[in-house]
């Protein structure tokens, strides 16, 4: 049984809108979480300036970016699709079609580090934009596209 539906492989107009909004949903979704997790940890085990609202923004500085690379890994490694992906109709797969497997999972997120250099994702737009199939460095790496589920 496929863990996500056959992409189509053609359709690839809108899909960079696609990953930025997809990009925007799984940030907010794990900011949301690490922001009460922080809060909570803060608030329970913690003094001071790190009560509260401080291990809310510790966790958010420190802990969000590193969690959200583990979810996009371990959402794209087994689903093929995080979160926002699936709302926004988009999923990962090989440059053949196939599914995306851990480890094309695991290089194109490791690779957000280049990607998103020098800020705002600056250097994976202009690699999406000169590419014909729209790939980020990380997805040059790992043979990896985004294409349209639905």
């Amino acid at each position: 049984m496929d863990r996500y539906p056959a992409p189509d492989m053609g359709e690839r107009v809108g899909v960079l809108d696609r990953r930025f909004e997809a990009l925007l949903i799984d940030g907010i979704l794990v900011a949301v979480v690490f922001g009460i997790l922080g809060y909570v940890a803060g608030t329970v085990f913690f003094d001071g300036p790190f009560s509260g609202f401080g291990g809310l923004l510790v966790s958010l500085q420190f802990g969000a970016p590193v969690g959200l690379v583990l979810y996009q890994t371990s959402f794209e490694g087994y689903f093929g699709q995080t979160v926002g992906k699936r709302t926004r109709g988009i999923v990962v797969v090989r440059k053949d079609g196939s599914r995306c497997t851990w480890t094309a999972a695991v290089l194109r997120n490791l690779l957000r580090i280049i990607d998103v250099l020098p800020a705002f994702y600056v250097v994976g737009v202009i690699s999406a934009y000169a590419t014909g199939d729209h790939q980020r460095i990380g997805d040059l790496a790992a043979k990896t596209v985004v294409v349209g589920a639905d």
